[in-house]
């Protein structure tokens, strides 16, 4: 019996360690990085204080405008655009909204500036640095005219769409606008083209049109519009103009094949058919759900009662032997 004891006391803990109930534990999941417009706000004015330039004063004008920008940019994934989806420009926007952009508007954009961005976990500290980076954006952060400024923050997904406007107003009543017709993105103007011998996509430009609805038409991003007709963001387009769509395709050069020369023909031994045997994938197992913690319990105690009743009825055995 006391040979015994040791192989029951093992087996009694190998049941309760098996049965016993997993604790799951959930791994801490960092959550993404997004700062909010006051916080993009006051990264600029910091960062316009250390050039002892006074601090920009939040318009809530400017403030609608800058999150409606970045709302839209975060509808189309892109970051880098300025025009909305009418083609209007920020300060065009600007003054529709009842800014009144100071400047003379008619010859230039007036005293007014936007700068734009997004990316994955970019925060408002990133996004300084980054706009440091180019000359344009840093203008708009380090301006002398500018006084006023605007914000917006949008997500969608994982990636993260800024907007800063900047102006500076005359202060007094909102100059009267209205849009020029050369600012559409009407589908309903552009003319369907087919491919080309070549492969390429060409279009006219009519009038009304705008590189975004061009782009947007055809759906292509405007990046790739710019890229292939040599634009910027700041190109104007012209009634009849032509614009790429899609580059020609490059042919693939052909090797000459040379003519084989005749060789008496071999007679092959005969050999046997190989047959392909596909290599069965093993099926994927599918996890069971296990046992609840009180089912678990259960079963552990009715293990250890069980171990401990043969004990007892070996133990008694052994004593009637005697």
């Amino acid at each position: 019996m006391r040979k015994l004891m040791p192989a029951l006391i093992t087996i009694l803990l190998t049941l309760t360690i098996s049965f016993s109930p997993w604790v799951a534990r959930a791994e801490t999941v960092a959550a993404p990085q997004i700062s909010t417009v006051s916080e993009l706000i006051d990264a600029v004015n910091t960062l316009r204080a250390s050039y002892r330039l006074p601090s920009y004063t939040p318009n809530s004008i400017l403030m609608t405008l800058a999150q409606e920008h970045a709302e839209y940019m975060a509808a189309i994934g892109m970051s880098n655009v300025h025009t909305d989806s009418r083609g209007f420009l920020p300060f065009q926007r600007a003054l529709e909204a009842g800014y009144p952009v100071a400047g003379n508007i008619n010859t230039d954009v007036g005293y007014y500036s936007e700068n734009v961005t997004g990316g994955v976990g970019k925060t408002a500290q990133v996004v300084i640095t980054e706009w440091m980076g180019d000359a344009s954006h840093r203008d708009t952060m380090l301006s002398s005219d500018l006084r006023d400024v605007g914000a917006g923050v949008a997500l969608i997904g994982n990636t993260y769409y800024y907007c800063l406007d900047a102006g500076q107003s005359t202060g007094g009543t909102p100059r009267p606008f209205t849009p020029p017709p050369s600012y559409s993105t009407s589908i309903a103007t552009l003319i369907p083209n087919t491919p080309n011998a070549n492969g390429s996509i060409t279009y006219i430009v009519q009038r009304g049109d705008t590189a975004l609805g061009i782009a947007l038409a055809f759906g292509i991003s405007l990046d790739e519009l710019l890229v292939l007709n040599s634009l910027t963001e700041k190109s104007v387009i012209y009634p009849d103009q032509q614009i790429i769509i899609r580059a020609a395709y490059t042919p693939t050069p052909t090797l000459p094949t040379s003519t084989p020369t005749g060789h008496p023909t071999i007679t092959p031994w005969p050999t046997s058919t190989p047959t392909s045997t596909e290599t069965p994938v093993p099926p994927t197992l599918t996890p069971s759900p296990g046992l609840s913690v009180s089912a678990a319990r259960g079963a552990v105690t009715a293990i250890v009662v069980a171990a401990l009743v043969i004990a007892s009825l070996l133990a008694l055995l052994g004593r009637k032997r005697k």
